[in-house]
């Protein structure tokens, strides 16, 4: 053979070659035989996920789809069946990652560039928003109320003789306010509140020196003449020879409550202030948009797990 013809199938044997060895481009990219694409095997995984739960395989969804950091510690801990055990014994919680999971799988994933994360958003359903309660006047135990009586200068004085015996439970009947003594836990807070001027004499002294101090003031009272207003002027307190402090000016208010002066009553007042907010309708998802909730799943080689 010569020279020339052995030259020429030398070259086309090459190229056999290399048309075996290297595939069409096209092909290349191409995912093999079996292979699904992102989409597919995150949707495969939420399916198993909720499939597990469904099953009551708590440990198999803690394995196969806790994030991975979180896994790790449990494994470390040796925690794994335990967690899983709790889990069982806790259905609402595994009822709220069932839901979130369901409402996932309804959703359209977003992947980040690399196909190896996947962000659903969850789109809140009828019935996710509970409705307010209706409101109601917030409960009031009936106590028929003590007191010292309807004149100014005498309750003063029996509050000062009161406070001056340290007698906490007579100050308490006869001055506190209404809505504390008619309060459904007025009991044990008032055993509470009893207790802690009991062990804080500093509070009873203070107290004192105030109903001393507002005797010798004329007090302001309201067009309706059931508040009475006291003005207390500072206090001025020396620091050093040269260097004094003036406290600021201190309001003490009394109210006459079913024929007693009392202590201004803000609780119940306050406890339908809460009421209301409570009874009013909660805000459309569209005014938080930040908070939408979301659930990522990472791959891991072919498996994905949920993201913390």
């Amino acid at each position: 053979m010569s020279r020339l013809a052995r030259g020429w199938l030398f070259a086309v044997f090459t190229s056999l070659l290399l048309f075996a060895f290297l595939p069409d481009r096209a092909n290349a990219q191409k995912p093999a035989e079996g292979v699904k694409a992102p989409e597919a095997q995150v949707r495969a995984a939420l399916a198993d996920a909720i499939k597990r739960l469904d099953d009551g395989d708590t440990r198999g969804f803690l394995e196969y789809y806790f994030p991975t950091e979180q896994l790790r510690q449990l494994r470390q801990a040796n925690a794994v069946e335990q967690t899983a055990d709790r889990l069982k014994q806790q259905p609402e919680i595994l009822d709220g990652i069932r839901v979130r999971l369901r409402k996932a799988a309804k959703a359209t994933p977003k992947f980040d560039r690399s196909q190896s994360v996947a962000e659903f958003i969850l789109t809140p359903e009828e019935g996710d928003t509970p409705k307010p309660p209706e409101f109601k006047e917030p409960p009031v135990k009936d106590v028929k109320l003590v007191g010292f009586g309807n004149d100014l200068a005498t309750v003063l004085r029996k509050a000062e003789e009161t406070l001056e015996k340290k007698d906490v439970d007579e100050f308490v009947k006869n001055m506190f306010p209404a809505g504390e003594l008619r309060h459904p836990d007025a009991d044990s807070r008032r055993a509470a509140l009893t207790q802690r001027l009991k062990d804080n004499p500093k509070l009873l002294e203070q107290m004192l020196t105030d109903f001393k101090a507002i005797q010798k003031l004329t007090p302001t009272l309201s067009a309706a003449k059931d508040t009475a207003e006291f003005r207390l002027p500072g206090t001025t307190i020396e620091i050093t020879k040269t260097q004094s402090v003036t406290t600021p000016e201190r309001i003490f208010k009394l109210q006459l409550v079913e024929g007693s002066w009392r202590l201004p009553d803000n609780t119940i007042a306050a406890r339908r202030t809460v009421a209301q907010n409570l009874a009013k309708a909660l805000p459309a998802l569209g005014q938080f948009a930040a908070l939408q909730e979301k659930i990522t799943f990472e791959r891991f080689g072919d498996q994905w797990r949920l993201a913390p």
